[in-house]
């Protein structure tokens, strides 16, 4: 892990879930709940990850930056989502510090200190661990998030709903008359 930092066996058994999730939200089984830990966990570490990078330089300005633009554009009735967020902000200040690359003129995760930066990442998961052991007990592996509320629900009196799918915003078809 990161120098200096302790880590807990539940942070660690986060961050190993985390690494084997695929990213799927799919409720298979259709209980109601993300068949992925992954999900739970990355749903309630992203609000403290995404802060956790950038207010080590933007201090009380990341809470202006809230007003101005979302942390998040999770998966929601409407359809559409992560357009929108502090995705980009993130990755490419994560990405670019560990190398010393120029991601951004600043560096912002641990003002670009790498072992500031673990230490308040490491934070902002164990707060997450935190709030999801609470609500969901001490096995990481056994969180689940809530897949009903992301469920695509239809304008007017279509009472059906479905599953919330990542579609794209453009689609082409191609077709080839000829072989090479």
């Amino acid at each position: 892990m990161a120098r200096g930092v302790t880590v807990s066996p539940r942070d660690a058994q986060m961050l190993q879930l985390l690494q084997a999730w695929n990213g799927s939200r799919l409720d298979a089984n259709l209980d109601g709940k993300i068949d992925a830990a992954g999900a739970a966990i990355m749903d309630a570490w992203w609000p403290r990850l995404a802060v956790a990078v950038l207010q080590a330089v933007l201090g009380p300005l990341t809470d202006q930056l809230k007003t101005l633009a979302p942390i998040s554009d999770d998966a929601s009735p409407g359809g559409s989502s992560y357009d929108a967020g502090w995705y980009g902000y993130v990755e490419k200040d994560l990405r670019a510090l560990p190398a010393g690359k120029a991601g951004f003129s600043t560096h912002y995760c641990g003002a670009g200190d790498v072992a500031a930066c673990a230490a308040s990442l490491w934070q902002s998961l164990d707060q997450a661990g935190a709030e999801l052991q609470a609500a969901q007990g001490s096995d990481p592996a056994g969180w689940r998030a809530d897949a009903t509320r992301e469920r695509i629900r239809f304008s007017g009196f279509i009472p059906d709903t479905m599953r919330w799918t990542n579609r794209p915003t453009f689609q082409q078809v191609m077709v080839f008359r000829t072989h090479r």
